[in-house]
């Protein structure tokens, strides 16, 4: 058994030294091919962002071409050391296999495709706020398989591009606009033309609303409620800054326009409960825990 062996190492070794130089040759063209996969990758990435100015579609194509260059390498040193006939004889008798291998990689290349069709339709782009499948977040990098989006709440979350694909998806900053609206209500004997210009005059004094053409802020009657007059107050802010002012300013309207209604006189009732008794010669029946008698509490009613 240790002849064996020991014939076995020796033939291996002999194997090696023999074919030290295609070997040597094979790692030599390997990382030469890296080398200039991670060169034209760098060069690449600071060519394109200047002229596409789209950091995602650079970073996708820069990245191809870097996994280009290493296919070309392990090609290459396949050849020198001589696998490429195996290789290509364990190819084209793999049929079967070939076709479980498609089968257990069918998501990763549906991923990879629509990366490819993400990288260049470009929906979103590196720090736009998107929202996929109920999830919002920032998105911070697209990659072969997935787009890495963060979250609000610190969460990073990796999306596979396919579901970016199907699914409906919301892009708050593509355009840098976004209009919000909310409902508040005012008693019925309130003047409503009055309200209006009020909360339109409060709000033409924040600097964080959008006032352009089309865009000022507006109110409608939205619905006639059980004890109030619902206004629908719109407005539109630069969305750009989501997570920090959009919010904010939100909240900082809402409370504005509240504080000046209130100021200017009107009031913003609860819902009120109407009781109405159809047949008064009857006692109301009314259940009253505590010490109260009864009888007491049936004379007073």
């Amino acid at each position: 058994m240790n002849e064996k062996l020991q014939i076995a190492f020796d033939n291996f070794w002999s194997n090696v030294l023999e074919n030290a130089p295609s070997i040597l040759i094979g790692f030599g063209l390997l990382i030469i091919f890296t080398l200039i996969g991670y060169g034209l990758q760098s060069f690449i990435k600071r060519r394109l962002i200047k002229r596409l100015n789209d950091q995602l579609l650079t970073n996708f194509i820069a990245r191809i071409v870097f996994l280009i260059f290493l296919i070309i390498g392990l090609t290459s040193f396949l050849n020198e050391v001589g696998w490429s006939k195996a290789a290509s004889s364990l190819l084209a008798g793999a049929g079967v296999s070939a076709l479980i291998i498609g089968f257990a990689f069918k998501d990763i290349g549906e991923n990879f495709l629509a990366g490819f069709f993400l990288a260049f339709s470009r929906p979103f782009s590196i720090g736009d706020i998107i929202e996929i499948e109920g999830m919002t977040g920032t998105v911070r990098a697209l990659n072969f398989r997935s787009t890495h989006v963060r979250t609000f709440d610190g969460r990073d979350v990796f999306v596979p591009n396919a579901s970016l694909i199907k699914n409906m998806l919301t892009n708050f900053t593509r355009d840098g606009l976004m209009r919000h609206n909310f409902i508040i209500g005012i008693d019925y004997g309130d003047d409503l033309v009055k309200a209006n210009k009020v909360v339109l005059d409060e709000l033409s004094k924040l600097n964080g609303l959008v006032q352009a053409e089309g865009m000022e802020p507006f109110v409608v009657i939205q619905e006639f409620g059980t004890s109030t007059i619902n206004l629908n107050i719109h407005f539109w802010t630069n969305s750009h800054d989501f997570e920090g002012s959009v919010l904010q300013l939100k909240s900082e309207v809402m409370r504005l326009t509240v504080d000046r209604l209130t100021k200017e006189g009107f009031s913003m009732p609860a819902d009120i409960v109407e009781l109405k008794i159809y047949k008064p010669e009857y006692a109301i029946p009314v259940t009253v825990s505590g010490k109260i008698e009864q009888d007491n509490l049936k004379g007073k009613v």
